[in-house]
């Protein structure tokens, strides 16, 4: 009987702790809704700068299921994450595939999880968020910024970058100017042109420089150390053509 008692005590003394813990926190709007295939594919981001491996999300569907649901956000009325899987999923309906795992079924249609209530306070933001979200991703190994951009749609990404507000966590106000077409206007001879200025110390300094100054993407660093001739002749061939001031 006093084990009875003992549990009975603890079990209300939890249950007011919840209780007290509902009322005293804002609970996050956050939430999990499973949708149909047809409903998803119309919120794809038709302006998505990023570029998908589609043959590669569907194997990847295949052997692990669907284990990472799209985000909409109502400030861009689109997908900021996932756009490309459910691209692959409405391709392997499509081809007659059987339903992945963790994927449901309704009125004869497939049912996406979708996560919902994250919402940036602007389409800015939340284009922001899309960006960074897929940029973060990638970091902390060597990837530059040329290699970075690779990954995106150029003309697509100038666009975004254009109409950004503020720096992205991922992007800052310089690297957008550079990826939306701007560059530093100087006077050389008396006449207006457009012109980069490159300041560096050593040649491979001088290399990184121009390589995130012009967000190209030459070749991979482990190619370009396995080649360092051919890498400096693009990057000669690419300043000939370019009007680039080299300062050491």
């Amino acid at each position: 009987m006093g084990r009875i008692v003992t549990t009975k005590v603890n079990s209300d003394l939890a249950d007011a702790k919840s209780a007290q813990y509902q009322q005293n926190t804002v609970r996050p709007t956050i939430r999990l809704e499973y949708v149909p295939l047809r409903q998803a594919q119309m919120w794809d981001w038709v302006q998505n700068p990023k570029e998908h491996d589609i043959g590669g999300i569907i194997e990847s569907i295949h052997r692990y299921g669907f284990r990472d649901p799209p985000e909409l956000d109502a400030a861009l009325g689109a997908f900021v994450q996932g756009n490309g899987r459910v691209q692959a999923l409405a391709m392997m309906r499509t081809h007659g595939d059987d339903i992945p795992k963790y994927i449901g079924e309704t009125d004869g249609d497939w049912a996406v999880p979708v996560i919902f209530g994250a919402d940036a306070e602007s389409e800015a933001a939340a284009r922001a968020y899309a960006i960074d979200a897929n940029n973060l991703v990638l970091s902390g190994g060597d990837l530059g910024f040329g290699e970075i951009m690779a990954l995106y749609d150029k003309e697509q990404m100038a666009a975004i970058a254009a109409l950004a507000t503020e720096p992205m966590v991922t992007f800052d106000a310089e690297a957008l100017s550079i990826i939306a077409g701007n560059k530093p206007e100087k006077e050389v001879g008396g006449l207006q042109r457009w012109a980069f200025v490159v300041e560096f110390e050593g040649e491979d300094d001088l290399l990184e420089e121009l390589e995130n100054l012009m967000g190209m993407y030459f070749m991979p660093r482990s190619k370009r150390k396995l080649m360092p001739e051919f890498f400096a002749a693009m990057v000669r061939s690419y300043c000939a053509s370019q009007p680039v001031v080299i300062v050491e």
